[in-house]
């Protein structure tokens, strides 16, 4: 860690990885809490940062919420390019996009949940371009491939990527809020099935 004298954090001379990493925090902050829910002061504090020295090196709120929010889905379209590396056929390629999302949400769920956080809040500034958007929209233009949906225009395979990612999302999201409700050993049995529930629903929406 690097400090200041007065042993706050400070990024001046940081290297890249501890600025992602600062990112990476600010990303479980706001996938946790939203965009509204997690004040800059909150923020600044959790990461071991004065707020005058986050301010200063992320420039404002906004600024490092888009930072966290392309970050999380620059790490869920990479899953996207990489099922797509394979000469499959679109249906074949978004069930490995899923089943990789899956896996990610289990070992990294503040990824999925700020890029649904997203979805729902629309709290980003500027949304031309970026890892956000063109994961929107590689997921229509795939989905728009299949057999199935390609009659069904850009309205029916939008449909189809928000029930899916709302789908795969939800439990991760939503674990801390049924966890109280049903207990934590309940929730963590409920997760293993899972991986195998979203893939039937994949299967099923876009194969029919």
């Amino acid at each position: 860690m690097i400090t200041c004298a007065n042993g706050a954090m400070t990024l001046r001379d940081a290297p890249s990885n501890t600025r992602t990493q600062l990112i990476e925090s600010a990303c479980r902050l706001f996938a946790a809490h939203g965009y509204a829910g997690a004040s800059i002061s909150s923020i600044a504090k959790e990461l071991g940062l004065s707020k005058q020295a986050l301010l200063h090196h992320f420039g404002s709120k906004n600024a490092l919420y888009s930072l966290a929010v392309e970050q999380a889905a620059a790490a869920v379209l990479q899953l996207l390019f990489d099922a797509m590396e394979d000469d499959h056929p679109p249906e074949d390629q978004l069930a490995a996009f899923f089943a990789s999302y899956q896996r990610l949400l289990s070992v990294k769920p503040a990824a999925g949940q700020l890029v649904l956080r997203e979805l729902l809040d629309n709290a980003l500034t500027t949304q031309e371009g970026g890892a956000f958007a063109t994961l929107l929209e590689s997921l229509v233009a795939t989905v728009q491939a299949t057999e199935r949906w390609q009659g069904a225009g850009a309205a029916g395979a939008l449909a189809v990527v928000t029930q899916l990612l709302g789908a795969a999302s939800l439990m991760s999201s939503a674990e801390s809020s049924l966890s109280a409700k049903f207990g934590s050993a309940t929730v963590t049995k409920a997760q293993s099935h899972t991986a195998e529930i979203s893939a039937e629903l994949v299967s099923g929406i876009l194969r029919g």
